[in-house]
C-alpha cells in the first residue's frame, strides 16, 4: 500500500532524499539557533529590567523618606510605575522558577543598600494585560526603615520561533540550495536516462541497425562515454554488449542463408528423383513432403528478413495501408474482411506514420490472414488516439487460452501440435508480425473476446504505432 506513494525513479528518490534532508537541516539548525537566541533575549531582559531597578532603588533609599513618594510618582511612566508604600504589592515571598533569573540578577545590584527582602512575582493573570506577548511583572523591596519600594512593568515573556524576515531568508536558501541540488542531479542522472533510451531502442531497432553499427554506420546508437567513472563504464559496457548482440546476429542470419542456400539443392535433387518414381502414391507423399520443406526453409528466411528488414523508413498513410493489406486475401469468403476507420478519410497528416511500409503491411496481413483462416472473419478497425493509432482486427474463432497468449509470438510454436501445416502453420507468422511492428515502436497484444454469457467469442489483436503528427 505505501509503496504505491514512493517514488519509482533515481531521480524522484534523489529529489526526495535532497528535499527531506535539507527541509530537516534547516528545521534543526533554526530551532537551535532560535532557543539559543532566545534564551541570550531574556536574559539580557532580566538584565536590563534589574539595571533599572536597582538604580531607582538606590535612588529611593538614598532620598528622604518624605520625599520618596513624589519622587516616585515623578520616576513613573507608561513602562515602569513605581510606588512606595508600608505593603508590597507581591504577596508571597516566594519567586517564580521563571523569574528567578531576575531576581538573581537584581540581588546581585542591590549591593548598594540596604534591603531586607526581595519579592518578585506576575501580576493576577486574570487583569488587562498591555500586549499580548508581554506580562507585568511585579517587583517589591523591602527596605530597613520598612518601607516597600513596589515597582511593576511589562516584561517579554517568550521569544517567537521565527520572523517573517527569517522565514523569508530561510525559504530563499531553500529553493537556492534544492536548485543546485536539481541540477547536480539532473546532470548525473541524465545519461542514465540516455542509457535506459538507448536500452528501449535496442530491443526494437530492426537488426540490420545493429549490425550496421560494427562498422560504425549508425553511430547514433553508441552511447557517449561522458560522465562520472560509473556512468562512462556502464556506456562502454553498453556500447560492447551492443557489438557483441550485432556480431551474433549477423552471425545466425549469414547462418540461415547458408543453411537455405545448400539445402535447396539436396531438394531440388529429391524432387527430380521423385519424378522418376513409378509408385504414383509414393511419389505425391515424396513431393508433398518435399513442397512443405521448401515452405519452412522459405518462412524461416521470410522470418530472418524481418528481424533484419534494411527497408528505408518512410511516410504513409496508414489508413490506405491498412486497406491494402486486407485486399491481397483474394482466396476469403464474401464478407469476411470488414473495415472501421474512425475519423476523417484521406486526409493530409491525420492517418500518417513513419516506418517502414512493406514491413507493416506484412505484419497486418499476416494477422488479418489468421482472422480469416482461424476465425472464419476479420473485423479491422482504425483509430487515432493523439500520438499513437490504434488497429484492432477481431475474429470469430474459439480464442486462445490465457496461458498460451505470450507463447505464440515464439519462432516455430503452434497451439496445433501436429506437423501438418494445412491445420497449424510454421508458427513463424504472429513472430514475424510482432517483430515487424516492434521495429516501427509499436506494440501487439492479444485478447479473448468475451460475450453477454461470458463464454469466448474470438480473439482480438490489438496493434499500437506511432503517429507522425499531431491529430486534428
Amino acid at each position: 500500500m505505501l509503496r504505491r506513494f514512493l517514488p519509482d525513479s533515481i531521480l524522484a528518490w534523489l529529489l526526495l532524499i535532497l528535499v527531506t534532508a535539507v527541509l530537516a537541516s534547516q528545521a534543526v539548525t533554526m530551532l537551535l539557533h532560535n532557543l539559543n537566541r532566545n534564551e541570550i533575549l531574556l536574559r539580557l531582559e532580566d538584565q536590563r529590567a534589574a539595571e533599572r531597578i536597582a538604580a531607582l532603588a538606590t535612588f529611593l533609599d538614598h532620598t528622604a523618606p518624605i520625599l520618596r513618594k513624589g519622587v516616585a510618582d515623578a520616576m513613573s511612566g507608561p513602562s515602569l510605575d513605581v510606588r512606595v508604600g508600608s505593603e508590597p504589592l507581591v504577596a508571597l515571598p516566594e519567586t517564580p522558577r521563571e523569574l528567578a533569573p531576575l531576581g538573581e540578577a537584581l540581588a546581585e545590584r542591590l549591593q548598594r543598600i540596604d534591603w531586607r527582602e526581595i519579592r518578585i512575582g506576575a501580576r493576577d493573570p486574570s487583569a488587562e494585560q498591555s500586549a499580548a506577548d508581554l506580562v507585568p511583572i511585579r517587583v517589591a523591596i523591602h527596605l530597613r526603615d520598612n518601607a516597600w519600594l513596589n515597582f511593576e512593568f511589562p516584561m517579554v515573556a517568550g521569544l517567537p520561533w521565527a520572523s517573517p524576515q527569517l522565514l523569508g531568508l530561510t525559504a530563499g536558501s531553500l529553493i537556492a540550495v534544492l536548485g543546485l541540488c536539481l541540477y547536480a542531479v539532473l546532470r548525473l542522472t541524465r545519461p542514465l536516462d540516455r542509457l535506459t533510451r538507448a536500452a528501449e531502442s535496442l530491443g526494437r531497432a530492426p537488426l540490420t541497425r545493429l549490425g550496421n553499427q560494427l562498422g560504425d554506420r549508425d553511430a547514433d546508437m553508441l552511447l557517449p562515454e561522458q560522465g562520472v567513472g560509473e556512468v562512462r563504464r556502464a556506456a562502454s559496457a553498453f556500447n560492447a554488449m551492443q557489438s557483441r548482440i550485432a556480431r551474433l546476429i549477423e552471425d545466425r542470419l549469414q547462418m540461415i542463408a547458408a543453411i537455405s542456400h545448400d539445402l535447396k539443392t539436396p531438394i531440388t535433387r529429391l524432387r527430380l528423383r521423385a519424378e522418376f518414381m513409378a509408385d504414383d502414391e509414393m511419389r505425391a507423399k515424396m513431393l508433398k513432403d518435399l513442397d512443405e520443406m521448401e515452405a519452412m526453409i522459405g518462412a524461416t528466411l521470410t522470418f530472418a528478413r524481418a528481424e533484419g528488414n534494411p527497408e528505408p523508413a518512410a511516410v504513409f498513410d496508414l489508413r490506405q495501408l491498412v486497406k491494402e493489406a486486407g485486399e491481397h486475401h483474394t482466396a476469403q469468403p464474401s464478407g469476411a474482411l470488414r473495415f472501421s476507420f474512425a475519423g476523417p478519410g484521406p486526409s493530409a497528416g491525420f492517418w500518417e506514420m513513419r516506418g517502414q511500409k512493406l514491413a507493416i503491411k506484412r505484419a497486418i496481413a499476416n494477422l488479418i490472414d489468421n482472422a480469416i483462416l482461424y476465425g472464419g472473419e476479420a473485423v479491422v478497425s482504425l483509430a487515432r488516439q493523439d500520438q499513437r493509432f490504434d488497429l484492432v482486427i477481431d475474429d470469430n474463432g474459439p480464442g486462445i487460452p490465457p496461458a498460451e497468449m505470450e507463447r505464440v509470438f515464439r519462432p516455430f510454436y503452434r497451439l496445433e501440435h501436429s506437423r501438418n501445416r494445412a491445420s497449424g502453420g510454421t508458427g513463424l507468422g504472429l513472430a514475424i508480425a510482432r517483430a515487424a511492428i516492434r521495429a516501427q515502436g509499436g506494440e501487439i497484444e492479444l485478447y479473448n473476446r468475451r460475450d453477454s454469457t461470458g463464454g469466448i467469442a474470438g480473439l482480438r489483436v490489438h496493434l499500437t504505432l506511432p503517429a507522425t503528427h499531431a491529430g486534428a
